[in-house]
């Protein structure tokens, strides 16, 4: 049985909350450009994540296409920190 889209929500923060290294400094890593820069695109999505936390714990149940774009979005902040070296790709097995 699939859970619902508030449940599949809760389970999505979770997994990124434990995946993703929200710790991450900035210091020593600004190139100029926050459009492009991972440190950015990290604190916008723990702000993110921190305001669906809030509506879940108030009830709020969220469209598909919210769980949808805060998905892709975690994918993309995960890609872009494994490309540049702050998380590290797991060894291919043989």
């Amino acid at each position: 049985m699939k859970p619902t889209v508030k449940v599949a929500m809760a389970n999505l923060i979770q997994e990124a909350r434990q995946k993703i290294p929200f710790n991450l400094s900035l210091d020593g890593n600004c190139e100029g450009r926050c459009d492009e820069c991972a440190f950015k695109r990290l604190e916008w999505l723990d702000i993110e994540l921190g305001d669906w936390e809030d509506r879940l714990r108030r009830g709020d149940v969220p469209p598909l296409k919210d769980l949808e774009f805060l998905a892709k979005n975690c994918k993309e902040v995960y890609a872009i920190l494994q490309k540049e070296g702050f998380i590290k790709k797991p060894l291919a097995s043989s």
